[in-house]
């Protein structure tokens, strides 16, 4: 629902009224005086019917009216450039308004011929259309248009009351009732505006809302980049600093395994190195996992996409999770298409493919199976899919799964361990492919997780 500019709001009321009639001002200035110089043609003995106004009087007439319309032109300028309170603008403009009206008062008195009907008709007719003009041109601030009706209907009718004729006297009751229907007139024009601006306030507040509101998203959105870029440049360091001293405990813990350093260690001690080696390993993995959750993020991470032996990089990917997998007496079966070349990177394409077989190993239960199956597409792509016999996952939570860091608080994610980032990793691989993951419970129990790559073609094309 559009906001509606309050009333009490004077301020942006008034000013936006005074605006109307400064952009008016032009108009009467121009035109004034070309009518006060025409005047001189019924007025001055051209149409003896309208009697004889001596030339300096009309001359005068001219004068004055010249002199308003500078003051007009000089409002006109001058508040724009200013822009000055609504209450000082105000008061300049009750100034103006008082000296522009005087300015025709003047010119009936000056041109008004006693006893002449036809001229006393003539003149109050240009009084009552000057009443018109206020309407259209003063009737947005009832003060404005009070002060310049008022003069006018007043000079008007103190002419037609002290002057004799018939025009005259029937003037002193009909200029009244112009004047009358005027006010009423530029009243309905008043609610036309008000209506009018209360619509223009209204856009302009939802315009104003709608900028404050996209200049807040900017914002939190460059703070968001910012602590993004942040974060994977310090994992990225981070993981670079931990690696070199962690491959040097790695190789003295493969020693000691090894009874390398000599025959006098102890079964025992062998053990520890064994345990060593074995953790070792798995914070080794974790911090390659960091490293490029971070690279794909910066957009650091770059691909070598060639056309691959599907199945060779399938059957490496299984003897990787082979041990795993017969230590929980687990089955795993391979089914691919024949001659099936996905276009990716190899190395990439290993990694998803390892993630997804170690998350499937790591929730089957002891004696489960695990089904790995690769499918050309009809757009010259592959799809991977790796099902497990786990206990799957409830479907409001499976989008959570490829958030780094993120764990579904079940036996899912809790009760088998891990750190969230696996399937964060493939899918970031994954779109660096410019593919698409997901994942979904089988009926028969268990999880399915599915990858597409494109093939060269479109690859070429997104």
């Amino acid at each position: 629902m559009i906001a509606i500019a309050p009333i009490h709001d004077a301020d942006r009321w008034l000013k936006a009224r005074l605006d109307l009639v400064v952009a008016s001002l032009p108009m009467g200035a121009v035109i004034n005086p070309i009518w006060a110089a025409l005047f001189m043609i019924p007025f001055g003995g051209a149409f003896p019917a309208f009697g004889v106004v001596p030339m300096p009087a009309l001359l005068a007439v001219v004068c004055v009216h010249f002199l308003t319309s500078v003051m007009a032109l000089a409002i006109h300028t001058w508040s724009p450039k200013a822009n000055p309170p609504p209450r000082r603008l105000l008061t300049v403009l009750l100034a103006f308004q008082t000296a522009a009206a005087s300015s025709w008062a003047l010119t009936a008195m000056l041109c008004w011929v006693e006893g002449n009907d036809a001229n006393n008709t003539l003149v109050t007719l240009i009084v009552i259309a000057n009443m018109w003009a206020l309407v259209l041109t003063r009737g947005y601030h009832a003060a404005l248009f009070g002060i310049g009706l008022g003069v006018l209907l007043a000079s008007s009718w103190l002419l037609s009351i002290v002057s004799e004729g018939q025009a005259a006297s029937l003037f002193v009751f009909i200029t009244p009732i112009f004047a009358a229907y005027a006010w009423f007139m530029g009243a309905s024009s008043r609610d036309r505006t008000t209506e009018l601006l209360r619509s223009r306030f209204a856009l302009e507040d939802t315009t104003n809302a709608l900028e404050a509101a996209r200049a807040d998203a900017v914002a939190q959105t460059r703070e968001v980049e910012a602590a993004s870029a942040s974060k994977s440049a310090f994992v990225a360091n981070m993981s670079h600093e931990l690696r070199t001293p962690l491959n040097a405990i790695l190789g003295f813990a493969e020693m000691i395994e090894a009874a390398a350093v000599g025959p006098d260690i102890s079964q025992q001690y062998r053990g520890y190195g064994h345990d060593i080696r074995e953790s070792g390993s798995y914070l080794l993995t974790l911090i390659n996992d960091m490293l490029d959750v971070a690279k794909i993020e910066a957009g650091k991470m770059e691909l070598d996409r060639q056309y691959l032996d599907g199945k060779n990089v399938i059957d490496s990917a299984l003897r990787l999770v082979a041990h795993r997998a017969e230590q929980k007496k687990q089955t795993l079966n391979a089914s691919t298409d024949t001659n099936i070349t996905p276009f990716a990177d190899e190395r990439a394409f290993k990694q998803i493919l390892v993630n997804l077989l170690s998350n499937a190993v790591k929730f089957s239960p002891e004696g489960g199976t695990i089904d790995v199956a690769c499918m050309r597409l009809g757009d010259g792509g592959v799809r991977l899919t790796v099902g497990d016999s786990g206990p799957g996952i409830p479907d409001d939570k499976i989008a959570k799964l490829f958030r780094p860091f993120e764990r579904v608080d079940n036996s899912y994610g809790s009760g088998a361990g891990g750190t969230g980032l696996g399937l964060a990793l493939v899918r970031g691989l994954v779109g660096l492919h410019a593919g698409r993951v997901w994942v979904e419970n089988k009926s028969s129990g268990g999880l399915l997780a599915h990858v597409e790559l494109p093939g060269r073609e479109l690859r070429a094309v997104a």
